[in-house]
Formats: structure tokens, sequence, C-alpha cells
């Protein structure tokens, strides 16, 4: 029995879904040794540098210019989302905000499935990815998300309001 078998793409998805189950099996290890809190702040952690990566990726692949404020960020964020799985839309708010709306809402899906709705209230987990997908090009001190409606509040569309504070110093 040999993989040639499988076509490309299906040896592809073999792969990818065994090394999805290194996230589970790497935050149940770290519970089993630490605790659930402490797994699930280490999780966010990860959450938040794999965001840098993957900005930084599409940013290179895309061959998008500099990215030197909100404006030159908004079209990235976008277009991470389409990346992933997880279409959004959004406008610009003013010169250093601007809001992202993702219609259905994933994160929280898995989330609750997996029964761990309350330990990540207010989606915690994607919060960290936006911003390790920030702090790609801003120092974090620069940085501020917030989730601006959505589950856990009920409504089923999930608003995330990017703004780019001011530098200090």
């Amino acid at each position: 029995m040999s993989v040639r078998r499988l076509t490309d793409a299906q040896r592809a998805d073999l792969l990818l879904s065994m090394w999805w189950s290194h996230d589970g099996q790497w935050v149940l290890k770290t519970r089993d040794a630490h605790g659930l809190a402490d797994a699930m702040e280490r999780n966010e952690d990860v959450i938040e540098s794999t965001g840098r990566i993957e900005m930084r990726g599409l940013h290179r692949a895309l061959g998008a210019p500099a990215v030197e404020g909100a404006a030159d960020f908004f079209p990235l964020a976008l277009a991470v989302h389409e990346l992933i799985g997880i279409p959004a839309d959004g406008e610009m708010e003013d010169p250093d905000a601007f809001l992202v709306r993702v219609a259905d809402c994933l994160v929280w899906t898995m989330t609750e499935r997996a029964g761990l709705a309350a330990h990540a209230p207010g989606c915690a987990g994607s919060l960290r990815r936006r911003l390790g997908w920030a702090t790609a090009f801003f120092p974090a001190e620069r940085v501020h998300w917030e989730r601006t409606h959505g589950r856990p509040d009920g409504d089923p569309d999930c608003g995330y309001r990017f703004r780019l504070l001011p530098a200090s110093g």
C-alpha cells in the first residue's frame, strides 16, 4: 500500500488534519501538567505569536506596501480573514481606526462545541490573534483591539474595532 495512490489534495488534507491534532494534544498535555487556566494562557500566547507569523507571511506573499498606519493595515486585516476562511468586511472609521465585521463567528462556535465557553469569555483567543496581526507592524502599546458586538452577548455577528494609538514620547 502506498500513499502515491492519494491525490496531492488528499495528501495535503491528511497531513494538515494530522498536524492540527498537535494543537489539541499540546493544550491537553499542558492542562494535565499545569492546569486549564495556565494551558489557556499559554495557548493565547501562541495564538498571538502565530498571528504575527500569519500577517508577516501574508504581507510578504501579497507584496503589499509598507504599513505605516491604520489605513495601510486595514486591507491586510480583511485579506487575512479571507486567507483563513473567515470572510469579513468593514470600513475605516477615522484615519486611526477601522471596524471589521465577521458575519459568521466560527471561533465562538468552535469554542462552544469544545465545551470551553466558560474559559474564553469575549473570544480572548481571537483578540490575541488580532493583536499578533497588528504587532507585526506596530508596537503593542500602540495597538488597541476591542470586540464591539457579537457572541457571547447574543448577537450572531462578530465585530472588532482596531485603533492605532499615538506613539508615546
